[in-house]
C-alpha cells in the first residue's frame, strides 16, 4: 500500500478513481517486477484492486493486491489519454467479467478466473527472482494455484506449476497475450 497515505486515504482514492471512471497511472514498489501500469479501475476488494488495463486500447485485466501499490496518477497527461479514448469509444468494459471475478481472496480470485475459461499470467516472485507464469488453472486451493504453463512458443511445460499465493504480484486474464497463444499450443 502507498507509503505516503494511511489506509482509509488510499482506499478514498481508489474509490474516487473508480467512481469518477479515471484513467489513472498505478505506480509499484521497487522490488516489483514491473515499475507501472496504467488503466481504469473496475472493481475493488479490501484487498485487491481490479484493472482494466490499457495502453492506447483495452487489454486484459490486471488485477493487483494493495501491498504491491506504491501510488497514483491522475494529472493533465491521463486526462488527455481519457478523453481521446472516451472520443473514440474505447472505454467498454465488460460487466459479465467484471461481475463474475471475485476479489474475496486469491483462492476465490483463481476459481472464478477459472470458471470463466480464462487462461491467466501470474508475475510472482520467488527467493528474489522474478517468475512468470502463463496457462490454464488447473486447481486451486486455499494456499496455492496450479497453472498449465506454456512458453513463448507455446510449448507446454511437462510438469504443470504451483504458484503459493505468498509469492504473486500481479495476475493477468483476458489479455491479448493469453487468448492469442492459447490458440497455438502444442504438447
Amino acid at each position: 500500500m502507498s507509503q505516503n497515505l494511511s489506509e482509509k486515504e488510499f482506499k478514498k482514492q481508489i474509490e474516487k478513481h473508480f467512481r469518477k471512471k479515471h484513467y489513472i497511472k498505478i505506480y509499484f514498489f521497487d522490488d516489483s517486477s514491473e515499475d507501472l501500469t496504467s488503466g481504469f479501475i473496475i472493481k475493488f476488494s479490501d484487498t485487491f484492486l481490479m484493472l482494466q488495463e490499457c495502453h492506447f486500447t483495452l487489454d486484459g485485466i490486471k488485477v493487483i493486491p494493495y501491498n504491491r501499490i506504491s501510488g497514483f496518477r491522475h494529472n493533465k497527461f491521463e486526462k488527455a489519454s481519457e478523453r481521446i479514448f472516451s472520443q473514440e469509444m474505447l472505454i467498454k468494459f465488460d460487466q459479465d467479467i467484471i461481475k463474475n471475478t471475485s476479489l474475496k481472496h486469491f483462492e476465490s480470485l483463481f476459481k472464478s478466473i477459472k470458471d470463466q475459461n480464462f487462461h491467466c499470467i501470474i508475475e510472482g516472485i520467488k527467493k528474489d527472482k522474478f517468475t512468470f507464469t502463463i496457462g490454464e488453472i488447473l486447481e486451486v486451493n486455499e494456499k496455492s494455484v496450479t497453472v498449465k504453463n506454456y512458453d513463448a512458443t507455446g510449448k507446454i511445460d511437462k510438469k504443470p506449476s504451483k504458484i503459493f499465493f505468498k509469492n504473486i504480484e500481479f495476475v493477468t486474464f483476458n489479455d491479448k497475450y493469453s487468448l492469442t497463444f492459447r490458440k497455438y499450443l502444442k504438447e
